[in-house]
């Protein structure tokens, strides 16, 4: 037999053929519903001619569907004029491109970006051809974005505090309205702004060293606190919480935060701090101040091998003053003694007033302490008489007990001890000073240059 395909093998042949290209039909059919670019040409009344390929499957329309179909039919009747105009604009200026809104085979609206010329055929007719394509997904999507970042505009300017945003070299990328309202400047000024103009070199690299921790370790910070300067020149405490900005990637591409204006709360929170710490009426430290500076004062004296005093003084007849003259006369009379106080002592020496009519005087110069000196000293200067509210005053007269360190006692507690029975004793005589002695020995009498003014220097008990 000759090697001649019989009838049955062309048959078989074909079937196999009709059967592949049912597959690739099958294919092309899956594909075509994700193809969203299509070429068209219709004639000068709208009326589709041609159209490839041979389904959209946006659209959902086959070319039979559309070729031989009238443009205007396939719109939203609101869209029909747009039509009308699209063709002036293509007999006139030969080509368009734009947006036009059409409506798919289930009902929907698809917006379809397109660009065409218009050509002549071989038989001389005008035609339009063109490229187009459903760009509805992608406009869905963009006016998603545009929404979603409209709302994430509003949701940070109504926010009381400042959100930034910063590039890895410290220039502003993004803030909301906050932040320039705030600084003293415009929004076109802070653009591209480095944080280093709103801050002196101190805070500058503070907050580089700050930022550059949070670039290697990746974590947020959630309180980092620095002075910003504004436009005028003013100055303000800001707490920021930064966390690193990454791109898709995964990559830092800068710095983001919220940062927030506390330089009230700072000025309240130094407010309690010194009222938990100084005396409301005079202005000196108070007893909780006095105590802790003691103990630590007393640390630093151990390991230096140093030497320090306290001074403990009681006002003698200060209740006169109030009985006769009244308690706001008391209360400058105190005033005027603190004053005396400060002036009389050196700025590194401690003064408080523990209450009432006692203060304390923590000497802390250990080569020259010269506990008995000073303590002369102050008997003489607040036993000058006080001149207020234009009463004169001249029987007030202060005791001192006198303790030291270490020789008096190694602890807080003990000097506070010793030297409050020293003071008892001055107290006793009145208008001196009596220095604690662990030796038990009586010491004579020593002058403080004013007849008023008396050295008691006796022992006490240890």
């Amino acid at each position: 037999m000759s090697g001649k395909p019989t009838y049955r093998d062309l048959e078989r042949k074909i079937s196999e053929l009709n059967m592949r290209l049912g597959d690739y039909c099958e294919r092309f059919a899956e594909i075509s519903k994700d193809i969203t670019e299509f070429v068209f040409e219709h004639d000068l009344e709208g009326n589709f001619t041609e159209l490839n390929p041979h389904y959209t499957g946006r659209l959902g329309l086959y070319r039979e569907d559309v070729v031989g179909r009238n443009a205007r039919s396939m719109m939203p009747k609101h869209f029909r004029k747009q039509f009308d105009d699209y063709l002036q604009r293509v007999t006139s200026n030969g080509k368009d491109e734009g947006l036009m809104q059409v409506v798919s085979r289930d009902g929907r609206s698809h917006v379809i970006e397109y660009k065409n010329i218009l050509v002549t055929d071989k038989e001389g007719k005008k035609m339009v051809q063109g490229v187009a394509r459903d760009v509805t997904e992608r406009l869905e999507t963009e006016h998603a974005l545009i929404e979603s970042d409209t709302r994430f505009r509003i949701i940070l300017d109504s926010i009381e505090d400042g959100y930034f945003e910063v590039d890895l070299a410290g220039n502003f990328t993004f803030f909301n309205n906050r932040v320039p309202a705030h600084m003293g400047y415009t929004e076109e000024e802070m653009v591209g702004m480095n944080y280093r103009m709103l801050m002196d070199e101190t805070n500058a690299a503070y907050v580089f060293s700050a930022f550059h921790k949070i670039f290697t370790t990746g974590e947020s910070v959630k309180s980092i606190e620095w002075e910003l300067m504004k436009k005028d020149g003013s100055r303000f405490v800001a707490d920021t919480s930064v966390s690193l900005k990454k791109d898709r990637k995964g990559d830092p591409v800068g710095f983001q935060g919220i940062i927030r204006d506390v330089t009230e709360r700072k000025r309240f929170e130094q407010e309690l701090t010194y009222m938990a710490y100084h005396d409301p009426l005079t202005g000196l430290f108070n007893r909780k101040a006095f105590v802790e500076k003691l103990t630590e004062t007393i640390k630093e004296a151990r390991r230096y091998e140093g030497r320090r005093a306290v001074l403990f003084l009681d006002l003698d007849s200060f209740k006169k003053v109030n009985d006769i003259h009244g308690h706001e006369t008391g209360d400058r009379l105190l005033t005027e003694v603190a004053a005396r106080l400060r002036r009389t002592v050196r700025e590194s020496d401690y003064v408080s007033r523990l209450g009432g009519d006692e203060f304390s005087v923590i000497l802390t110069n250990s080569r020259n302490l010269n506990a008995e000196r000073v303590a002369g000293r102050i008997v003489e200067v607040l036993c000058m008489p006080y001149h207020i509210m234009g009463i004169t005053i001249d029987f007030i007269s202060t005791s001192i007990g006198i303790s030291v360190f270490p020789e008096d006692g190694h602890d807080a507690e003990v000097l506070l001890k010793r030297a409050d029975e020293a003071m008892y004793q001055a107290k006793e005589r009145k208008s001196c000073f009596v220095r604690c002695s662990t030796d038990r020995k009586p010491a004579p009498l020593v002058g403080a240059g004013n007849a008023r003014a008396r050295s008691c220097k006796v022992s006490t008990r240890s």
